[in-house]
């Protein structure tokens, strides 16, 4: 499964020259809908993980944290609408099973909304995305930024 992408791959991809790697990019689901969030949820719910939790209070509203695996956490912001947002925390991906677990999460994510899945370094929004999976072809990309 992607063995082109590591977990120091993937690390690597989002450092800004010779900073430490910025550790909580955001994701997005490129070009999602409101009508997207109740069917990503089902998926996400019933997919078979180490847990997910769904939460409706705090400043986000609604959340759904999804541990693909143990030890890594993505959290999913469906309280903000769309588009359909969520993080990561790249410390916590520190092997190759976090990062295959990772990619797999993600996979179905474009697969159930159909659209394509790209991750960005925290808080820049209109940045070049570092890392996507491809709908139609369901490949995972890095793009490094330097």
């Amino acid at each position: 499964m992607d063995d082109e992408i590591t977990a120091a791959a993937l690390r690597r991809a989002f450092a800004d020259g010779d900073l430490e790697p910025l550790v909580l990019p955001d994701g997005e689901v490129v070009g999602s809908v409101e009508a997207d969030v109740g069917p990503l949820r089902d998926t996400l719910m019933n997919a078979d993980w180490v847990r997910a939790i769904e939460s409706g209070a705090g400043d986000v509203g609604e959340t759904l944290s999804v541990w693909p695996s143990t030890g890594v956490q993505v959290n999913f912001f469906f309280g903000w609408g769309a588009p359909i947002e969520f993080d990561i925390n790249l410390r916590q991906i520190n092997g190759e099973d976090a990062v295959n677990s990772l990619i797999r999460l993600l996979r179905l994510v474009s697969s159930a909304a159909g659209k394509d899945v790209v991750v960005r370094p925290e808080g820049q929004l209109n940045a070049c995305p570092v890392f996507r999976v491809d709908a139609a072809t369901g490949e995972a990309t890095l793009n490094p930024r330097s």
